[in-house]
């Protein structure tokens, strides 16, 4: 014959297992999330590097005259004393003439 005070022990018993299984599986959840995390930012880390090399690379050029000259003539630019003369392709071709 069991004793009413065991069968409260062992549904404490049971209880407190069954919270250390739910702390676990939360914990084990808390560990994915975290290393997923880590792995997003050292992505990001990884851009953010490339973009401060592309950069470093602009700005050692731009301390080149040739270098903003060739960018300020690419934005259509010219010294005062030249001329811009169109190309063919970069003019506007002339609408249809309607036909009679």
């Amino acid at each position: 014959m069991e004793r009413p005070v065991y069968r409260f022990l062992h549904l404490i018993f049971a209880l407190g297992i069954l919270h250390l299984l739910v702390l676990m599986v939360l914990e084990v959840q808390r560990q994915i999330q975290l290393r997923h995390d880590i792995a997003a930012a050292e992505l990001r880390l990884e851009q953010l590097e490339l973009r401060r090399q592309k950069l470093s690379e602009e700005l050692e050029m731009a301390s080149d005259q040739s270098y903003r000259e060739g960018l300020v003539r690419q934005m259509g630019y010219v010294h005062r004393d030249e001329r811009l003369f169109l190309r063919a392709a970069q003019m506007a071709t002339p609408p249809d003439k309607p036909s009679n």
